[in-house]
């Protein structure tokens, strides 16, 4: 098992933690399984996790993980700049 580094480090801000940089798959994981919010953990956060995983066993390449670690990190709101995406709010009619 070797780790992959990503082509460019990915900086998140987990709440209560602060900022984070990962960049390589093994980095990934360690922040998807420690320090990932309960709340988060979907099926974007499991996509993630296993892209990572298969990416350390050398099934998928350091793109692919990378792609599926940043859509659950912005899925969560977790990127600097971004805010969770939140379900539509339905207003009554005044």
């Amino acid at each position: 098992m070797n780790d992959v580094a990503f082509s460019e480090p990915v900086i998140l801000h987990l709440p209560g933690i602060g900022d984070r940089k990962v960049a390589t798959s093994f980095q990934a994981i360690e922040c998807l399984h420690n320090e990932w919010p309960q709340w988060a953990r979907g099926r974007s956060w499991r996509s993630a996790y296993a892209a990572c995983r298969d990416a350390l066993d050398g099934s998928c390449g350091a793109r692919t993980a990378r792609r599926s670690f940043v859509k659950a990190a912005n899925r969560a709101g977790l990127l600097p700049g971004r805010r969770r995406a939140s379900t539509p709010t339905w207003h009554r009619p005044a």
